[in-house]
């Protein structure tokens, strides 16, 4: 005579026709471990270069750089739970998994949720502390801040409320992964899909606003694709978002939770990476001219050793350039500026022109005896004295200037 075990019993009665497996079912797992490997090495080459960039080339480690550090860490750490919980049967069909192992899946799968709210904010900061720098330099208060501080305030907005539903999904807290006890809970299919649809929205927003203020600058509609092309992946991140709000449909409807559950967890783990990415780009062309040797801060060696007078640096053969987001200290007695080229170098034998010059403490008035040359421009741009009797940068010998 056959023994019956608890150990069973399926968490969900299959299909006519279908017997649970719960030796050698159909898994997603492999996938799962593929797609969270590649994904994981990759974000971490990245945001390798990111930092080797800006903490050794540039020497400005700023907020956004931390950020990013934080947001990779939780994605590794999203990514490992997502494997762990793949690898006890998260993958499988829920007819595949017995009844005795869905608490602690689900237990382990209330944790994910609360982390990935959590991560996807701090890889959204990385993004649009980074474009804010990029785009309103010193007290700027254009356009393109107001939309940027928008952007933030609804991410965290979002990002905060996200936490605190999924965390009191449901009341008491333990129903969440013990639906055997007594109490309420909320639609949490409905709310994964509201999830969703809200972050594909607000992925959308950090898209537009900085192709949106790159098209308004005094540039070629050459240069301002060449640009855009560094955000460019944001396209595909939002197409990435796009389906994940798709395969979540399901969820409304399917009670094979487990199953929908792990094909969305496959491309939240590739929307990760694309996100990550998207905030590293703009640190690409810098890094693959150090690889190159042409890193511009032997440009700004250079140029120091040339400054032998006060008030200005003397014209020099043309140098090596970036081509985009060049941030080159270039030293003249002792004082640096820093400009940063919205623009796509022409050749490697110029300098790409600059959309603005930053000076480095952020704003736009520093010592005199400052003097900076771009020989793209056919001119320089060093300081002048404004009607308030301070010095401020002298912008009319530049060629392209920010309109925003």
């Amino acid at each position: 005579m056959a023994t019956f075990s608890i150990d069973d019993i399926p968490a969900m009665q299959p299909p006519l026709g279908v017997q649970p497996n719960f030796d050698n079912p159909e898994t997603l797992h492999p996938v799962v471990v593929g797609v969270a490997i590649a994904t994981m090495i990759a974000m971490v080459i990245v945001v390798g270069i990111r930092i080797f960039t800006k903490a050794y080339l540039m020497r400005e480690m700023k907020v956004e750089e931390y950020f990013a550090i934080i947001a990779t860490a939780g994605i590794i750490m999203w990514d490992s739970i997502f494997i762990h919980v793949s690898y006890g049967g998260f993958s499988r069909h829920l007819w595949d998994v017995r009844l005795v192992n869905v608490e602690h899946l689900a237990y382990v799968n209330y944790l994910a949720e609360i982390s990935q709210a959590l991560t996807m904010f701090a890889a959204k900061c990385s993004i649009l502390f980074q474009l804010k720098r990029l785009f309103c330099p010193g007290q700027s208060r254009n356009a393109v801040f107001w939309a940027l501080h928008v952007l933030l305030f609804l991410n965290a907005a979002y990002y905060l409320s996200a936490v605190f539903t999924f965390m009191f999904q449901c009341i008491p807290r333990e129903k969440t992964w013990n639906r055997l006890l007594e109490g309420q809970c909320i639609d949490v299919a409905a709310a994964t899909v509201v999830s969703g649809a809200v972050n594909l929205f607000l992925d959308l927003g950090i898209l537009v606003v900085p192709i949106w203020a790159i098209f308004h600058l005094q540039l070629p509609m050459k240069r301002k694709l060449g640009i855009s092309a560094v955000f460019g992946v944001g396209i595909v991140t939002c197409a990435i978002a796009a389906v994940g709000v798709v395969l979540r449909v399901p969820l409304l409807s399917d009670p094979d939770l487990t199953w929908i559950i792990t094909k969305v967890g496959i491309w939240t783990m590739v929307e990760y990476f694309g996100t990550i990415l998207v905030g590293c780009m703009p640190s690409f062309p810098r890094f693959f001219l150090y690889l190159r040797g042409r890193d511009p801060s032997t440009a700004a060696s250079a140029s120091k050793e040339c400054s032998g007078h006060s008030g200005s640096m003397p014209p020099s053969r043309q140098t090596n350039a970036p081509s985009l987001y060049h941030s080159a200290v270039m030293q003249s007695n002792n004082k640096s500026v820093r400009s940063i080229g919205m623009a796509v170098t022409t050749s490697e034998e110029s300098f790409a022109e600059p959309t603005y010059i930053e000076l480095e403490d952020g704003t736009y008035q520093h010592d005199e005896g400052l003097y900076v040359q771009f020989s793209a421009a056919g001119g320089r741009s060093g300081l002048k004295e404004d009607g308030m009797g301070r010095k401020v940068v002298d912008w009319s010998p530049l060629s392209s200037r920010a309109s925003l």
